[in-house]
């Protein structure tokens, strides 16, 4: 490598350069870029997924546990957000089959819990939390479901240790 070589960027780095965010200090947690990227108005999701598409072949596990943070987020359905209406078009065939991958282990999560009697939270309730990084920070932690409700990472952990299943970033193997 010559004096001024660079360095090829890591996966992370290469989210946050499509995400517009800054890499000189250093790589940020995933949980930090996917709220920029969801934010409206003009962030470049379409960008982000992009290189979600290419992560999915070299970085499989990079690439899905922020998909999972980007879904997390939008389900909310806040004002100040992108939906999931908004994402899917912008989605590659990769990114669709990590996507699917994702919401196939959330929804036996959800089963899991309606069928072992775990009472699920209302997603009304994070309406009082006022404290706008709180906020933040809860909605990746948790999923807002169709009908009202909420699952989060605790429902997760219950599944888990019941079935044994790891969350869907731990299995997921991107097709050649």
């Amino acid at each position: 490598m010559g004096l001024f070589s660079r360095r090829p960027l890591t996966p992370v780095e290469r989210l946050m350069k499509a995400a517009k965010l800054p890499i000189a200090g250093g790589e940020l947690p995933l949980d930090d870029i996917a709220p920029e990227v969801v934010r409206r108005p003009g962030k470049p999701a379409a960008a982000v997924l992009a290189v979600v598409e290419e992560l999915l072949a070299d970085a499989p596990q990079v690439a899905v546990s922020f998909l999972e943070d980007v879904q997390n987020i939008a389900s909310h359905g806040a004002d100040e957000l992108l939906g999931v209406e908004d994402l899917l078009p912008l989605r590659g065939p990769r990114t669709v089959e990590a996507w699917e991958t994702v919401d196939r282990f959330w929804a036996k999560v959800v089963a899991w819990c309606d069928e072992n009697g775990v009472e699920l939270e209302r997603e009304d309730t994070l309406r009082a939390v006022s404290n706008p990084a709180l906020l933040a920070q809860l909605r990746l932690t948790y999923r807002r479901l169709g009908d009202g409700r909420r699952v989060g990472l605790a429902d997760v952990l219950r599944y888990e240790q019941a079935t044994g299943e790891p969350m869907a970033v731990l299995g997921f193997h991107a097709q050649a």
